[in-house]
C-alpha cells in the first residue's frame, strides 16, 4: 500500500507496527480501499493488494494474485457496486502484521435493477514488506442474508 507509507513516516514508525498505531494504519488503508472501489479506480484498488496477496469473496473460493484479484473487482465496479464502507471491529498488531475483523456493506443493484443494501463481516491481513509498505495479504469476507 505505498500510499500508507506517508501516514507511517508521520507517525514516525519504522520497522515494526506498533499497537497504538495499528489502528490508524488499518483506519488509513480502510479509506483508501473504499475510496478506490467507490472511484471505481481498480488499478488503485488492485495496487493495494502484494503480488501474491489472496482474497476470497465467500463462495468457497481462493483467489490470488493481481489478476484474478483485479477480475473480481472489476467485475464488482462494472456491475456498480458503489458506497462501500467499513466498520472495524477488532484490530491486532504483531510485528509486521496486522488483522482487521470488521464489518462491510455497499450499495447496488439486483437483476431487475432495484438498488439493494448488502453487507456481512470481512477480515483483512496487512503485513508490512521490505520497503515498509503495508499491503493487503489475505481479505475474506461473507456476505449476510
Amino acid at each position: 500500500m505505498k500510499k500508507v507509507m506517508p501516514l507511517i513516516l508521520s507517525l514516525g514508525m519504522t520497522g515494526t507496527v506498533l499497537a497504538d498505531n495499528a489502528n490508524e494504519i488499518v483506519a488509513h488503508a480502510n479509506q483508501q480501499w473504499n475510496a478506490a472501489l467507490n472511484g471505481g479506480k481498480l488499478d488503485s484498488l488492485v495496487s493495494l493488494y502484494a503480488e501474491h496477496a489472496t482474497v476470497s469473496p465467500g463462495n468457497g473460493v481462493v483467489l490470488t494474485g493481481h489478476e484474478e484479484i483485479q477480475n473480481l473487482f472489476g467485475g464488482f465496479i462494472t456491475n456498480g457496486v458503489h458506497n462501500h464502507q467499513i466498520d472495524t471491529v477488532q484490530v491486532m498488531a504483531s510485528g509486521e502484521q496486522i488483522t482487521q475483523i470488521g464489518y462491510w456493506k455497499a450499495e447496488g443493484v439486483d437483476a431487475d435493477q432495484k438498488a439493494i443494501e448488502f453487507g456481512g463481516v470481512l477480515v483483512t491481513v496487512l503485513q508490512q514488506n521490505v520497503d515498509g509498505e503495508w499491503q493487503l495479504q489475505s481479505h475474506v469476507w461473507n456476505m449476510a442474508p
